[in-house]
Parts: structure tokens; sequence; C-alpha cells
């Protein structure tokens, strides 16, 4: 079993690859220079769960995936094509369906979250 806890066994930055700018992935960068990265924990056919990382930034994200996710550290703010808001933080989650377009919107120096993803047909 992989507990993901900040308070008590933070993630080592060496840990996470080097994904390098959203835009490089699919997304498209709206403001700021934002990198990403990642650390995979389980990957298994349709099927992905580690943490992820991202710096500053706004970026439009057409999710190419469902994911339940966790905020471990940090704050993002995602707004839906529908205009709803929602302020994220440590401990809230959230589950986003493929296909859905989400603006992301990462204002502190970084946001962590573990995640699971499905590539639904």
């Amino acid at each position: 079993m992989i507990v993901y806890d900040p308070k008590n066994n933070a993630i080592p930055d060496s840990e996470f690859v080097d994904l390098g700018n959203p835009g490089d992935l699919g997304g498209r960068v709206i403001s700021g220079s934002p990198r990403i990265s990642a650390r995979v924990d389980f990957q298994q056919g349709n099927r992905t769960a580690g943490v992820f990382e991202a710096t500053t930034g706004v970026v439009e994200i057409h999710f190419p995936f469902t994911e339940h996710a966790t905020i471990l550290e940090g704050e993002v703010t995602l707004t839906d094509q529908a205009g709803n808001v929602h302020v994220y933080r440590k401990g809230d989650s959230y589950f986003i369906r493929q296909g859905e377009v989400i603006l992301w919107d990462v204002k502190g120096n970084r946001v962590r979250k573990s995640f699971f993803n499905i590539v639904e047909n």
C-alpha cells in the first residue's frame, strides 16, 4: 500500500520526473510559464495512478482521461466549461470526466495531487 501523506511522508522532489511545459502534452498555456512533473506509482492498461505536480500558471486542459484526484499540497482553482469555479486545497478531492475542458489555475509556487486516471473508450 502507498500512503500519500504530505505531513508525515512528504514526497522528495527527486522522485518526480519532469514532464516539461503542459503545452507539450496537449494543454494550452494561457498565462505564466508552468512546468509539470509526476511520479507514477501504478500503470496497467488504461489505468494510471501516482502523484502530479504543476507550478504557477493557467492552463486549459482537454482531459484525455477520467480522473479522481486529491490535493496534497498547494492550491488550484478549476473552472469548467459551464463557468463553475472551485478552489481546491490540501485534502480536497475532485472528479473530472474524460473530454471535459478545464481551466487549471495555480497561483502559489506549486500544487501536488495524488491521482487515479482511466482512459475510457
